[in-house]
Parts: structure tokens; sequence; C-alpha cells
């Protein structure tokens, strides 16, 4: 793999963490991860320490061992290589494909409803709408604390709660379509002209 392959969202986001709180060990990347309030990055926590090796051996993070107590830990810091692998990864250009829908599985589970009964799709929905009105209210206090200027990670949070809000609302249309329309008896999928599903 040569230094100019184009790194993986965890790889990019793990490398970006180093940058941004200077030399720090894998775990304080790996609860960075852990504590973030995106399902996709808390669930990707475990993949952290590979992911490092893959910078470290692609220098773009440097290791530097130090004492604690009986044992050492080790220090990651980017490199002035990985610096510009991690502007390379921020874009522009973006990747094919980053800038379309964002993984939601609520969303994707919508899809099978058809195989349900008519009151489980209406459990699904108000129960969809409910979870995700209680993740809206924690972001929405968060995204209200104070921040300064530059700090880019608060101001990414209120794209967050802009996408939540976007969900209610879709959710909403879900349920009065569902309000009037006979179960479906057989699976369909329906595609768009260029072939892409909306899952």
């Amino acid at each position: 793999m040569t230094n100019a392959a184009r790194l993986t969202e965890v790889e990019g986001c793990a490398l970006g963490v180093v940058w941004q709180r200077g030399p720090c060990t894998a775990y304080e990347v790996r609860m960075e991860f852990a504590i973030s309030s995106t399902p996709r990055w808390s669930a990707s926590a475990g993949s952290i320490y590979p992911a490092l090796k893959r910078l470290l051996r692609r220098k773009l993070v440097e290791a530097e061992a130090e004492d604690w107590g009986p044992r050492s830990k080790t220090r990651f810091a980017i490199t002035r290589r990985g610096l510009a692998q991690l502007h390379r990864w921020v874009g522009p250009p973006f990747a094919s494909g980053l800038v379309g829908p964002t993984f939601d599985p609520i969303r994707t589970r919508s899809c099978f409803l058809g195989s349900m009964p008519r009151p489980a799709r209406a459990k699904f929905v108000n129960q969809a709408r409910r979870e995700t009105r209680a993740a809206l209210e924690v972001l929405r206090a968060e995204a209200e604390l104070p921040y300064a200027e530059a700090d880019f990670e608060a101001i990414s949070l209120r794209g967050s709660v802009l996408e939540l809000e976007a969900r209610l609302r879709w959710l909403d249309e879900l349920g009065r379509q569902l309000g009037g329309h006979a179960p479906v008896a057989t699976p369909i999928v329906t595609r768009r002209r260029n072939g892409a599903r909306s899952r």
C-alpha cells in the first residue's frame, strides 16, 4: 500500500483525533470513538488499534514509548506526511459516494416493514419517533452549550441535530402513509432510474 492510498473512514477519523489531541495513546483515541453520539463511530471503537498500526506502518503517525509505572505506554503523534494525508482525506475533492445519503439503520429497517402486520408497523414508527426525539433532546442540549468560534466539532453537532429533525419529519410522513395503505402481501423492490436503492 502506498502512502498516497486513500484512508478508510476509520483511519481518517483516527488520524484526525491524533492531530486534534496531540500526542495521545491508542486508548485515548479509542475513547473518542466510544463516546461518540454517532452509532457508526461508537461501534468502530474496537477497530482503532489495528487502524493506528496501519497508520504507523505508513508513517502517517509516529510512536514513542514512555514509562508508566511498572509498564510503558505508547503515545502517537501525527507526522508531516500524516497531516498532508489528513488534508486529502478531509477534502475536497470528496471520495465517490461520500455526499450521498448517510447510513440510517431506521430507514434501512423500514424497507422491510411489508413483512410485518399493520400493528407491528405502527409500533415500529411510534417507537422510532420516541427514541429519535429522546436522542434529539440530548443533542440539542449539547448544541446549546457555548462554544468557541473555531470549535468545528461543536459546530458539526448542529448537523447531527438537523439530521435527527429530518428523520422525525420523515417518520411522521411514514406514519401517515402506513395508516392509509393496505398490507403489502409480496416483497416489492423499487429502483430509481439509475438503479440505486434508497436504503
